[in-house]
């Protein structure tokens, strides 16, 4: 899904829009707008329809999807809001509509009307531009207003047209339920001229588009309550209602046999070692006995010595789009290419090299759980890399991603159905989920408590595997002294009083190492003294962290990204006039089928006066992340145990 389809799906939940006059529809002066009349009812309305505890209702929601224009679709919203509490008021009292640069925003419209019929309607000057976000020259900009006069009671109404450059609505997601309960939910499509649309129905009964005015065709939908979020919860494909929108002929319906064929074909026609591959390959694997060695140094000078247009963090978008590869030979003879340009070149160099060469397409874990059966779309699978087939075991491989480790994906193409195509066919494979020893994350700590119960010292984090992944993607684009200042601020969202100074980040860019955090950090009132006691959490990284499941109910099941395991060593030297009077170590936890565990001890260095902690903790043994709703209370009081073991204290007695 491209950046503009992404921020349609899940920007929108959090807007509300505007409102509108008393018995007949009106054209706003100066913002050009009709709004739809508004019933004595609404205005009326003091308690929510659909939802009893809801802050606030949308009355009806309604997006007009327009894609007769070959070179653009058009995307006109709007929504009308009943505000019933403070919090309802707070949660819609401003508004940001992001946008890109092949999108235009136009026609803003806003309003608020009170009961008694009072309209205030915003100010076109009122409305100004500003930037969210800027990443690797990339920006993401936003029309931003306050709504006037917002206050419980009134009713907001909102409108704006969404314009977007060399797209279509072939691959949308239309949404039937988000974090607003909606009396009305409607979708009005007007497809290319001729052209036939799929409707594919998730998490809800099909509702029809049937045909309405202008060549358009609606579906509505009634009542629909609040997409509620939890933590930890499977990810929005799997439970919000949503429709996939496709032209006949992309969609449901087609053959995946067709899919894997053009894969086929392409690696078989384009994949094809000329003599300069050949030559190439020659070059890197010579002397070189084992096969893993061969691979690594193929993957390591494509990843490393051919300059990937994709991540370079020194062009523009236009400046990308100039540079043309055409293909893996013209990379090599270049020396740069696209993130999937590198990709091929290193299946192009392994083939050459005698490799069983497969392509591997699979789905994306943090989107749905893909099976080709109920995901019947090619949109939902891509390129995870390239596979090198070594009797029985398949492994995967994507220099194409600059910190991608050697031999490893994303976590999210993992646990998942992949197509494997290779010269002679292709079949559905799941690549295995990485065990929760590999994503490591080690915590050292050497600290000082002082007689006040000020807590200072020296840390060190060191992430591995899945997690060292995660950080390097979450943070490629941003300078050393943002990350290190991002690090800062997660250390302070922890422990608020929490001084950190120091920060340094290492290794960020060698994806053969951890990535590892340097830091000093002051905390004043660690520890709480009473009278001659000092009180105190010894577990000092889970200190301040919440338990992961606070409420007694769920609507949900429980899903974790990856297994993942942490190892916490921590010194920490006691006042010279305090001894340990009462330090006892949690008991240990074992599930009985391995799936997580946690170990943590206490022990006092007499001679030094120095409390050594040592704590081991992993979850997700045997790949399991995913637990169905019947399991919920099983899981919460595992991580309750969790967290009541992290949380022990201790106590110090004054000598």
């Amino acid at each position: 899904m491209g950046l503009n389809k992404f921020m349609r799906v899940c920007f929108p939940s959090t807007l509300f829009l505007m409102l509108l006059l008393l018995g007949t529809a009106l054209s706003i002066s100066g913002q050009n707008k009709t709004w739809s009349p508004v019933t004595p009812a609404e205005l009326a309305m003091k308690t929510p329809k659909v939802d009893p505890n809801a802050d606030a209702e949308a009355l009806f929601w309604e997006i007009h999807i327009d894609d007769q224009k070959l070179n653009s679709v058009t995307y006109n919203h709007y929504v009308r809001i009943k505000i019933f509490t403070e919090r309802g008021r707070d949660k819609y009292a401003k508004m940001d509509i992001p946008f890109t640069k092949k999108t235009s925003i136009d026609d803003i419209a806003a309003r608020v009307i009170k009961p008694d019929g009072t309209i205030i309607d915003l100010k076109p000057s009122d409305i100004f531009e500003r930037e969210l976000v800027k990443a690797n020259k990339t920006r993401i900009l936003a029309k931003s207003f306050a709504v006037p006069g917002i206050e419980p009671g009134v009713i907001v109404e909102y409108q704006y047209k969404e314009t977007i450059k060399d797209d279509s609505v072939n691959g949308d997601r239309l949404v039937f339920q988000r974090d607003i309960p909606m009396q009305k939910v409607s979708y009005y499509v007007r497809p290319i001229k001729q052209l036939l649309i799929n409707y594919h129905y998730f998490n809800m009964q099909q509702t029809d588009f049937v045909p309405d005015r202008d060549g358009y065709s609606v579906a509505t939908m009634y009542d629909v309550p609040a997409y509620s979020d939890e933590p930890y919860m499977p990810p929005d494909d799997e439970v919000r209602r949503w429709v996939s929108v496709s032209y006949a002929g992309y969609g449901v319906g087609f053959s995946w046999f067709n899919v894997a064929r053009n894969y086929v074909l392409y690696l078989a026609e384009h994949l094809k070692p000329n003599k300069d591959i050949k030559r190439k390959a020659d070059e890197l694997t010579a002397n070189t006995p084992k096969d893993e060695d061969k691979l690594r140094k193929i993957y390591d000078f494509t990843q490393k010595q051919i300059r990937n247009l994709s991540y370079d963090r020194t062009l523009t978008d236009d400046q990308r789009e100039k540079l043309k590869v055409k293909d893996a030979p013209d990379a090599l003879k270049k020396g740069m290419g696209s993130e999937f340009m590198v990709d091929m070149l290193f299946a192009t160099l392994a083939k050459a090299a005698g490799f069983d060469v497969r392509l591997v397409l699979s789905g994306n874990r943090s989107e749905n759980f893909f099976t080709p059966e109920k995901y019947e779309d090619q949109r939902f699978i891509h390129l995870a890399g390239v596979g090198i087939q070594s009797g029985n075991n398949l492994t995967c491989y994507e220099p194409g991603v600059p910190y991608m480790p050697f031999g490893s994906v994303f976590w999210f193409e993992e646990g998942i159905s992949s197509m494997v195509t290779s010269d002679g066919g292709w079949n559905w494979k799941i690549l295995p989920i990485t065990p929760f020893e590999k994503s490591l994350t080690k915590r050292t700590g050497k600290f000082k408590l002082t007689e006040d119960g000020t807590l200072e010292g020296h840390a060190r984090v060191e992430y591995y595997g899945h997690e060292a992944i995660t950080k390097r993607r979450d943070h490629f684009t941003e300078t050393p002294e943002k990350r290190a200042e991002t690090f800062k601020e997660s250390v302070r969202s922890r422990v608020s009083t929490a001084e950190v100074t120091n920060v340094t980040v290492s290794d960020f860019d060698d994806n053969e190492k951890p990535v590892a955090v340097d830091y000093d950090v002051k905390v004043p009132n660690y520890a709480q003294r009473t009278g001659k006691r000092l009180f105190f959490q010894p577990v000092y990284f889970e200190y301040g962290v919440p338990p992961a499941f606070s409420s007694a109910t769920r609507t949900y099941g429980v899903y974790f990204s990856y297994p993942w395991s942490e190892d916490d060593n921590v010194e920490i030297t006691l006042p010279d006039n305090f001894t340990g009077e009462s330090v006892i170590s949690p008991s240990s936890i074992d599930d009985p089928d391995g799936v997580g565990s946690l170990h943590v001890s206490f022990y006092i260095l007499k001679e030094s006066n120095r409390l050594n902690v040592s704590r081991q903790f992993h979850f997700g043994g045997g790949g399991h992340v995913i637990f169905p709703l019947k399991f919920y209370q099983p899981v919460k009081a595992m991580f309750d145990g969790f967290n009541k073991a992290d949380s022990t204290t201790v106590t110090l007695k004054q000598k």
